[in-house]
């Protein structure tokens, strides 16, 4: 069976033994895989590291309650070593601004929960998915599975994908929402993938959002292309580490 596993966003925790080992175990090592990834990383990195250039810290969203995510120096040195990726791309963080919508969240949502910080943060999420939802599209492999991830995800357990059928999309049934830490789904679904593009276009309805966050945008788009009768929610205990020596949060 061949798999495409698409990583995006900022390499975090790749010093994390956890993650690494849980997704060579439970995908790696049964699936023909092939990796993608679409990294934030400033070039600079590799070769000074004074933290005077750039910040110590990798930025996230306040509601995730982390003191810091600190930066290692080798994170992305450590993750060609590790995940071996068949194609990379990396980008120097940005801004990303959508003001026309930021407008239209300060009145509908808090505003000091949901603030233009965290909101940059989703687009830059949906931007980094996006770029390597492009490249999958470039390369034009045929792939039975498509799953996305990220870097500092502990698995704690996977369907064996020999049991699913790659013309549904799976998600994680442990919220009634859009849960987005891992989906698997059909190459069927790849449109899917431009979420951002979806939401600077403005074809977002935020009547229809639970909160203006990256999941419920990925939703919007997921619903202009596909039906609910095709979505299929799973057991997928997938945890987000906050440290190098984390599991991540029993729930």
């Amino acid at each position: 069976m061949r798999v495409a596993c698409l990583y995006y966003g900022q390499p975090r925790f790749t010093a994390n033994p956890y993650c690494y080992e849980s997704h060579k175990k439970f995908i790696f090592d049964r699936y023909d895989t092939d990796i993608y990834a679409h990294l934030w990383w400033d070039e600079d990195d590799a070769q000074q590291w004074d933290r005077s250039h750039v910040s110590s810290d990798w930025e996230f969203s306040t509601w995730l309650q982390m003191e810091n995510c600190p930066k290692d120096r080798y994170d992305l040195n450590r993750f060609i070593e590790k995940w071996k990726p068949h194609h990379l791309i990396t980008e120097k963080p940005k801004e990303f601004e959508n003001e026309k919508m930021f407008l239209q969240i300060q009145e509908k949502f808090d505003a000091e929960r949901f603030h233009k910080k965290n909101f940059h943060n989703q687009l830059s999420q949906l931007y980094s998915i996006e770029q390597v939802g492009k490249l999958l599209t470039k390369l034009d492999y045929t792939y039975d599975f498509i799953i996305t991830i990220r870097t500092d995800i502990n698995i704690w357990d996977y369907p064996d994908l020999y049991e699913l059928h790659n013309n549904k999309f799976y998600l994680s049934s442990h919220s009634p929402h859009f849960p987005d830490l891992g989906f698997i789904f059909g190459r069927r679904y790849k449109k899917f993938l431009n979420a951002y593009t979806h939401t600077m276009d403005g074809l977002v309805n935020l009547d229809e959002c639970w909160a203006p966050v990256a999941e419920a945008f990925k939703y919007s788009c997921y619903n202009r292309y596909y039906s609910q009768n095709d979505l299929v929610r799973i057991p997928l205990p997938l945890r987000l580490v906050r440290g190098v020596d984390c599991k991540g949060p029993t729930w």
